[in-house]
């Protein structure tokens, strides 16, 4: 056992390697070498004693193998082990793991499986440590398909939020993304290091990567983000095809429900982005009809017409496309989007009069009570959906709504000073968090062959554009001067 642990314990070196080569081959030697003890009797033997010997923030790869042996052997109690695999998660050295990323993502594929112990345990280990491996979140996994799934079905999205929050950038397999600098270099790209070839992660189908933005997208559904909601179903809807005219069904039930949270967003239904697949947008011209219905009645016509239009298609239908839940929320607000759109025309507005002059599609009528006027607008307060107060006249007159008129915010509702303040000082945050991306794709594209050529031809394209306005220009000089005599006089 000594051999053992002396051998386990031999990387990092005690005085650091000076540079990344020499990290970079004494990690891929040591991988190599655990490797091979990995496979001895000996080593599954004694892997539950010499996991509390081998430290998992210092020696991690060392730790990680013991952790696959030990739990292969069935050698320690589950919640033993499972205290052990939370440890490791929560401190590994990502810089060490770049050399073992098929043991690690065997560790990670049977976390998620295990049902010994509650989902959420599960979503928060595994939102750690792809979060330790990849602070930027820009890269998709399939640990990512396999994290949005699991905390979906568990109703575990709040743990996961720090990476569906995430802006996926990167892709695994594409072209121009490996990198001649070594694993380990502090400033690799996380696209670099997490790849197949590295075992970070299996390799994704377009499938995978539609179905991960879907399922973000019905996370946000679930907390009410319909902003998040409709920037991920937007990502689905406008996935690029290599033909132009494809279109597969999650991207039809994707684009069903980004019209209603677009609704529910912004009060009517969102446009087509322009990059849209020109076959994703027939068929969604075809196949999302009765919501596109759906959306006109709400923007344009009564509640009235918005309960038939629902009705007409009926429950069933939206039930069976798994809508009817989203589909009663569009009802519910719709009554709330005619309040919003009073501020338009009033800056004070009676609540007896705001009870005139809006209807629930639920009922096709005005609410039966101002008391109910009152509690529908104060909840719209309360959840942020609306920037006002009501207040009560001193002398007994009717109370009103007072809109507050400030900065506006993404569904048309008024900011105030300091939410305006931190409006902006998260968009800072954001772009600085963009910062080492932007580096990272230029870097890449700098050393894409394709991506090169086309800015050489569009420099030529410049240059020669430049050429031919240089030259338009001294003839319309030319003709001007003969015209007026400048040239005669020289």
């Amino acid at each position: 056992m000594d051999k053992l642990a002396s051998a386990l314990l031999n990387f990092p070196p005690a005085g650091g390697a000076p540079d990344d080569d020499r990290y970079h081959w004494a990690a891929k030697s040591h991988s190599q070498k655990v490797d091979q003890l990995a496979g001895t009797p000996h080593f599954r033997e004694s892997a539950a004693q010499l996991l509390d010997h081998v430290d998992p923030a210092l020696n991690s790869i060392s730790h990680l193998s013991l952790l696959s042996a030990a739990r292969s052997a069935n050698s320690l109690p589950q919640a033993e082990l499972l205290a052990k695999v939370s440890i490791f998660l929560s401190t590994f050295d990502a810089r060490q793991i770049r050399y073992a990323g098929k043991p690690f993502s065997v560790l990670l594929d049977w976390l998620v499986g295990w049902t010994l112990f509650p989902a959420s345990v599960a979503v928060e280990l595994l939102t750690t440590a792809l979060l330790r491996l990849d602070p930027t979140g820009s890269v998709l996994t399939s640990h990512h398909v396999a994290l949005v799934r699991l905390a979906f079905d568990t109703d575990n999205v709040e743990l996961a939020l720090p990476i569906l929050e995430k802006n996926i950038v990167f892709y695994p397999g594409a072209k121009g993304q490996l990198e001649a600098r070594p694993l380990c270099a502090s400033d690799l790209p996380p696209v670099s290091y997490m790849t197949v070839e590295s075992g970070l992660t299996k390799q994704l189908t377009s499938g995978d990567v539609l179905q991960y933005d879907l399922l973000r997208g019905l996370c946000f559904i679930q907390r009410r983000s319909w902003a998040q909601a409709l920037e991920a179903l937007e990502r689905v809807i406008t996935y690029p095809a290599r033909d132009n005219h494809s279109c597969s069904k999650i991207m039809v039930e994707a684009h069903n429900k980004w019209i209603l949270v677009g609704l529910l967003l912004n009060g009517k239904t969102p446009t087509l982005p322009n990059h849209t697949a020109a076959g994703a947008q027939k068929a969604f011209a075809t196949l999302g009809k009765p919501y596109q219905a759906i959306g006109k009645a709400f923007e344009e016509s009564t509640a009235e017409s918005l309960r038939t239009e629902f009705e007409s298609v009926g429950p069933q239908f939206f039930s069976e496309e798994n809508n009817l839940n989203l589909m009663r929320l569009v009802m519910q607000h719709y009554q709330r989007w005619q309040v919003l759109n009073l501020r338009r025309v009033y800056t004070k507005i009676s609540l007896e009069q705001m009870r005139a002059r809006t209807q629930s599609a639920e009922t096709a009528a005005p609410l039966a009570t101002e008391a109910e006027m009152e509690a529908l607008v104060q909840q719209m307060i309360d959840e942020g959906m609306l920037s006002g107060a009501i207040e009560r006249p001193a002398d007994g007159g009717p109370a009103y709504l007072a809109f507050h008129h400030h900065e506006t915010d993404a569904q048309g509702g008024e900011l105030t000073e300091a939410e305006f303040a931190r409006k902006m000082a998260r968009a800072a945050q954001r772009l600085a968090g963009l910062e080492p991306l932007v580096k990272a794709t230029n870097e890449r594209l700098g050393t894409n062959r394709e991506y090169v050529r086309f800015l050489a031809l569009q420099q030529k394209k410049d240059k020669d554009a430049r050429r031919d306005y240089d030259l338009s220009f001294l003839n319309q000089v030319e003709d001007e001067d003969l015209m007026t005599g400048v040239v005669a006089g020289f």
